[in-house]
């Protein structure tokens, strides 16, 4: 039986073949690629780092970056976001929510437009600068924003209700000729207004959503958190039976490392894989879900999602 996040990936590829609207998604647990259609992997502004979180139920990957180093998503390859019309979706962290923090940046960091959190509230510099939202420091949040192309009209969300709307008839909210989307990072005429923080996942889909759509990601953050991705991954690992009801074997990596956690993030077990194979009895463990790291030999992690029946 293959890995149950095959199942769910084979869907979205039959997505990508079948229609024309897109969503590039990071998640981090491939590092700083995207996860489903080999689009342009995110670059840091400067280097970050990596650590494991329970977010959204379920304990994966996220990406820490310092005060000033940001992401940068370049569409000059792809013309993904060439419309106008967009949904871009974050779930991530501030360190500090004080004055403005530059969420979102669409100039490559010429103009001080943008999506911004301001004393807690997620505003359109400058067109939108008061809504009815509330997010707090060092706390996971989902915002999302989205804009229409023909009619110019956007919609700002935070978590699963809408908190304002603005028509950008200037077209201040769409990337310059460089095409860059600028995460986290101010732009150069302030350069302050900027914190650090973390991200757990950045979705930049070319087509805007619905209010139903917004909502039902929210509510499904633990489930699309939840899917790995195979292909693409450090290293080619197979765990099997998944489900599993007394062992789950390890293969195809030659030497290396485990720890299984549950989902709600604690360790249940570590051990080392030798000779190419290694064994978890779970027997004495709960049913439920589970997340398998598998550590090569250089200590690069993949992380699984393993049912225990």
């Amino acid at each position: 039986m293959k890995k149950l996040l095959l199942l769910p990936l084979a869907v979205l590829f039959f997505i990508a073949a079948t229609a024309q609207n897109k969503t590039y998604r990071f998640h981090f647990n491939n590092r700083l690629s995207e996860n489903v259609y080999q689009g342009n992997a995110l670059a840091p502004v400067c280097q970050g780092t990596y650590s494991f979180e329970t977010v959204a139920g379920v304990y994966k990957r996220v990406y820490n970056f310092d005060k000033g180093c940001g992401l940068v998503f370049s569409d000059s390859a792809t013309n993904l976001l060439s419309s106008g019309s967009y949904t871009i979706e974050l779930y991530f962290r501030l360190d500090t929510i004080t004055g403005y923090k530059k969420l979102v940046d669409f100039d490559s960091l010429g103009t001080d437009a943008g999506f911004y959190n301001q004393n807690g509230k997620l505003v359109m510099y400058n067109q939108l600068t008061n809504t009815d939202s509330t997010i707090g420091a060092g706390k996971f949040e989902y915002a999302a924003i989205t804009r229409d192309g023909s009619t110019k009209d956007m919609y700002i969300y935070h978590n699963n209700k809408v908190i304002g709307t603005l028509n950008d008839n200037t077209d201040q909210y769409i990337y310059g000729a460089e095409k860059l989307l600028i995460f986290f990072k101010d732009d150069n005429g302030t350069s302050g207004e900027q914190s650090s923080g973390s991200v757990a996942m950045i979705h930049i889909s070319n087509y805007v959503m619905d209010s139903t759509t917004i909502k039902n990601n929210y509510n499904g953050l633990g489930t699309t958190l939840g899917i790995e991705q195979a292909a693409g991954a450090e290293q080619m690992v197979r765990v099997w039976p998944n489900p599993a009801t007394d062992i789950v074997d390890i293969s195809g990596i030659a030497a290396g490392s485990y720890t299984l956690h549950h989902i709600t993030g604690r360790v249940m077990v570590n051990g080392e894989i030798k000779a190419g194979k290694a064994t978890i009895g779970l027997h004495s463990y709960p049913a439920g879900i589970y997340v398998l790291q598998v550590f090569n030999s250089d200590g690069q992690a993949t992380a699984y999602k393993l049912l225990k029946q």
